[in-house]
């Protein structure tokens, strides 16, 4: 008899045991968690809540990590009593084997306590999805958030702050402002001197066009040197390339001119304002085209081939040709050089 006494006794104690372990297994596998611990009004704040189940919360999720972590959607009107006291940032599920950790990421809008709703989070992770095998209800500890205001005791606002200056702030200033008077100077300067820049600037863009017709019309006189022509058709094309020269660089027509008028001409146009030298260099113009006249013309004719000295005849001399360029590109640097120097 005393045997079985015994024995009820022994297990009445190990079944007792093994209901108060299981008891303290249960209050113990879920922890909240406040980081930081103390939450002021509009700062960022997380709950994490660690708890085990044997629920499979990631059975149809399609946004899991490979470290078992998957965001879902927490609104703030499914877990909070007052869905505007926070913004809810972020929600992420963690697990590991049957332990899981619920992070909640928010800001809260008002001081106090901040209560929550009990709320299913198999539903809210099943979401948007069909045949929910099971509810797990979770339902937070409430957390305070504080008053900055409050902790420090301040009653009353502070005054406004003096600006802080910059090292070398004052040194800064004086920089800019001085150069911003230069700036402003050299505005009015050209504001004042602005027809003047514009008369020079046209005088520079019409040197640079006069110095480009020269280089041209000296390519061609070379390109004409090297030709395999006739005496008669190389003064023509000569005179071609000069009256070009000629009514681009005076700006007045040269075609219908004569060679013994080229002088004249060109005295008219200028006013007879020009250098000794180009005065010598319009002479030898005139010579030019004359003696490229007289070729052009007279070629092949009955009289110029009886008259006796070789260089009245209507043909070029041996090396005339190349003694005609030469002297055409002097002609042409005393019209660019000395126009230039004035």
């Amino acid at each position: 008899m005393k045997k079985i006494v015994l024995a009820l006794l022994i297990s009445v104690s190990v079944f007792s045991g093994f209901a108060q372990s299981a008891e303290e297994e249960n209050d113990d596998s879920t922890l909240q968690v406040m980081v930081p611990r103390d939450v002021f009004i509009g700062d960022s704040g997380q709950i994490q809540y660690s708890f085990r189940s044997p629920v499979d919360f990631f059975a149809f999720a399609e946004n899991t990590s490979s470290n078992e972590t998957m965001e879902i959607d927490l609104k703030a009107e499914d877990f909070l009593e007052d869905p505007l006291s926070c913004l809810v940032k972020k929600t992420t599920l963690s697990r590991t084997g049957i332990n899981y950790n619920l992070c909640i990421t928010f800001i809260p809008w008002k001081t106090g306590i901040i209560k929550f709703k009990k709320f299913n989070l198999e539903e809210i992770c099943m979401r948007g999805k069909e045949n929910i095998s099971a509810d797990f209800n979770i339902e937070l500890n409430s957390v305070l958030i504080l008053s900055l205001a409050e902790k420090l005791g301040a009653t009353t606002l502070r005054p406004p702050k003096a600006p802080e200056v910059l090292p070398y702030t004052n040194y800064y200033v004086w920089f800019f402002l001085v150069l911003a008077v230069i700036l402003f100077s050299l505005f009015c300067t050209a504001i004042i001197k602005l027809p003047e820049i514009i008369r020079k600037w046209k005088e520079i863009k019409t040197k640079i066009s006069f110095y480009k017709n020269a280089v041209k019309t000296k390519r061609h006189l070379n390109m004409l040197l090297r030709k395999k022509i006739t005496d008669a058709d190389f003064s023509e094309q000569w005179q071609c390339i000069l009256r070009e020269y000629l009514e681009y660089r005076f700006k007045t027509p040269f075609a219908s001119v004569t060679g013994k008028n080229i002088e004249y001409k060109i005295m008219t146009v200028t006013g007879g304002m020009m250098s000794d030298r180009q005065e010598h260099a319009v002479e030898d113009l005139t010579a030019n085209f004359v003696r490229t006249n007289y070729i052009r013309f007279a070629s092949g004719s009955i009289d110029s081939k009886m008259l006796p000295v070789e260089e009245h005849q209507a043909g070029f001399m041996k090396g005339e040709k190349k003694s005609l360029i030469l002297s055409t590109h002097k002609i042409i640097e005393a019209f660019e050089k000395e126009d230039s120097n004035g």
